[in-house]
């Protein structure tokens, strides 16, 4: 067998021919350094603040502009909105109470209602009341709107006339221009970002260097207006502000010159933006302290040194060390997603070449332990299969149960993940409405003899795999069924019971992805009182259970169809994809509330007569409210149908 070097002798062959040649190289780059100009990298920075500035300044001008016009477009809206409202509930506009919560709800902070005559008369704020608009000049400007009813007005962000607030209003008459309605928004949003327009606040959020300071003047009488260290406005400040006097701001330039200022030098850049001059100050002392320290050869020469030997052992360390490790690294991946056939083969050193001898011995073993599982699951005569998967791979493995339950071709216990994922999706098609974890299968028995099972599929997904475990649950599911249909059905119609109807909408609650545009329908039997006086509570019992049949009959194979008790029915459609497609199935039960003569028993036929109430949702999130809502609907079917007789 060839004998391969070690890897500590590898490196350290390679290290000493590498510091060799970068000494040498040190040498060379040490005479060729060059002084970096530190006042270009000050102007630099600079330019960048003012840029900043620049583009701060004109963004919050253009901000400010559009916040002002969406607020006065939103205020007119929510007048409109408001006063639309109104009109369908004229008990809340005399209730100021019911005012307040109106106005909460709509997100406005006042509303005020203007009688014909532009006088103040109900409203969230009382203390208004009797104010018209000849109560002052902010009040005048609807007055307009007295002789106009089609006017709808909004205004400036101005000071009220009661308490001189900032506040913007809007107002518009009612459709039936009986009253005026008058809305009032408080200005927050505006004045939030006026303050961020501030110069004081837009100077703390700069991003400059640690040694340096802003400063902004008034281009006309040269006062300093702000500046990013406050210390600074009584003495240097004062100094700066000679550099900004004169004309030669106007064309954008960037001025710059040496300034004494207190104890030192500073460089100053400045320039005119908007009607300010922005004046960026720099201490010469400390450009002067960075030069120093920048010519310092021999400690750069030292750090470019460590950075080429740095990146030379690492090209080396790559070729000998990362590449082979990134080999075995792919090898193991491949394994580890399932590619149990992948054979590992890396030559580079002793140490390498001997992991890979160990991972093709450890591969070679886990398959053996694949097939033993498989035996030994298949003679125990236990109904479990398991399987496993990278989430990177391109194979699945599995026992002898999963490829029967899924119907997986072939004798391999390895199949293409992509063949497998696909047999998982038709597996999980049938899946069970009580169960939704338990699927409904056919499994072959012998001789081209299938029967249908149960069967519970777990997966447990952790970061690098996934782990199945399919068990065959059939007795459990059957058990649960008869003694779910004992407790929960109706005996007299065949329909789900109250308790029934409850344990089926609580397994639906907020499964979106099942219900989609659902519907709950009340349901109550007209004249059952007449029936049972006139043929008997046998005869009422039929009658009721043609209603059951009537109900049932309506929706898809997945419709819960309850009797509540007495006369009452409760029927919930689900799984439609719109609205529209629900409503088509209650039509058909709305045309089927006047059955003119059904057979109930031998030689008697009556007619089958019962009303109908429904409420839609998307989504089952409130059942409680949907059967409310229907109940009122049937009510009101029952009474336009039947007048105010309500049996």
């Amino acid at each position: 067998m060839k004998k391969y070097k070690r890897l500590p002798k590898l490196l350290a062959e390679h290290l000493s021919r590498i510091i060799v040649i970068i000494m040498a190289v040190i040498l060379i780059l040490s005479i060729s350094l060059q002084l970096i100009s530190s006042f270009n990298k000050v102007r630099s920075d600079a330019e960048m603040t003012f840029a900043q500035l620049e583009v701060i300044l004109d963004r919050n001008d253009e901000e400010i502009e559009q916040i002002k016009q969406d607020y006065s477009e939103s205020c007119l809206r929510n007048a409109k909105a408001i006063a639309f409202g109104l009109k369908d509930k004229p008990d809340i506009i005399s209730d100021r109470e019911a005012l307040i919560k109106y106005a909460a709800l709509m997100g406005v902070d006042e509303i005020h209602i203007f009688n014909t005559d532009g006088v103040i008369v109900y409203g969230t704020h009382k203390e208004y009341y009797g104010y018209s608009f000849d109560s002052g000049e902010q009040m005048n400007f609807f007055k307009p709107m007295l002789s106009d009813k089609n006017l709808g007005l909004v205004q400036e962000v101005l000071p009220n006339t009661a308490e001189g607030k900032m506040v913007q209003y809007s107002a518009v008459w009612s459709d039936d221009g009986e009253f005026i309605v008058e809305i009032g928004m408080y200005p927050v949003k505006l004045e939030n970002l006026m303050k961020k327009n501030e110069l004081s606040y837009i100077f703390s959020q700069l991003l400059i260097n640690g040694s340096a300071n802003v400063y902004s003047y008034d281009s006309h009488s040269c006062e300093l207006l702000a500046t990013t260290d406050e210390t600074e406005i009584g003495s240097t400040g004062k100094a700066f502000s000679k550099s900004i006097r004169g004309e030669y701001f106007g064309d954008g330039r960037v001025i710059d010159e040496i300034v004494r200022a207190g104890n030192g030098f500073y460089y100053v850049c400045c320039k005119k933006i908007h009607d300010e001059v922005m004046v960026y100050a720099f201490p010469v002392k400390k450009i002067f302290l960075d030069m120093a320290v920048s010519i310092m050869l021999f400690l750069l020469g030292e750090i470019i040194m460590s950075l080429i030997l740095v990146r030379s052992v690492s090209r080396h360390m790559k070729k000998y060390v990362v590449d082979s490790a990134n080999s075995l690294n792919d090898g193991l991946k491949k394994i580890t997603d399932g590619e149990l056939e992948t054979v590992v083969n890396v030559h580079s050193c002793q140490e390498f070449f001997e992991i890979s001898n160990h991972i093709n011995s450890m591969v070679k073993s886990l398959l053996d332990n694949i097939d033993k599982l498989s035996y030994i699951l298949e003679k125990s005569d236990v109904a479990i299969g398991v399987y496993e998967y990278g989430n990177n791979s391109s194979t699945v493995r599995f026992t002898t149960y999963v490829k029967d339950v899924l119907k997986l071709d072939g004798s391999k216990s390895v199949v293409p993940k992509a063949e497998f994922m696909r047999a998982i999706d038709r597996f999980k098609m049938s899946a069970l409405v009580e169960s939704p974890d338990v699927y409904e299968v056919r499994v072959p028995v012998e001789n081209n003899v299938t029967k249908i099972v149960y069967i519970h599929f777990e997966e447990n997904v952790r970061d690098d795999d996934t782990f199945g475990i399919i068990t065959d649950v059939t007795k459990q599911i059957l058990e649960r069924r008869r003694i779910e249909m004992e407790r929960d059905m109706d005996l007299l119609t065949g329909l789900y019971n109250r308790r029934g109807l409850e344990n089926r909408l609580e397994a639906l609650r907020n499964n979106d992805k099942v219900v989609k545009y659902c519907a709950l329908i009340m349901v109550d039997a007209d004249c059952l009182k007449e029936t049972n006086d006139m043929y008997g509570h046998a005869i009422g019992d039929m009658y009721l259970k043609k209603i059951a049949d009537t109900i049932s009959s309506i929706g898809t194979k997945e419709s819960i169809s309850a009797r509540l008790g007495g006369d009452e029915y409760v029927l919930f459609l689900y799984g439609y994809n719109s609205e529209d497609a629900v409503k088509e199935d209650i039509k058909t039960l709305y045309e089927k509330q006047d059955i003119p003569e059904v057979d109930i028993a031998d030689e008697l036929s009556i007619p089958v007569k019962f009303s109908v109430g429904y409420c839609i949702s998307k989504g089952c999130y409130d059942i409680e409210g949907m059967t409310e809502r229907a109940d009122e609907d049937m009510y009101e079917n029952k009474r336009s149908r039947k007048g105010d007789n309500i049996r």
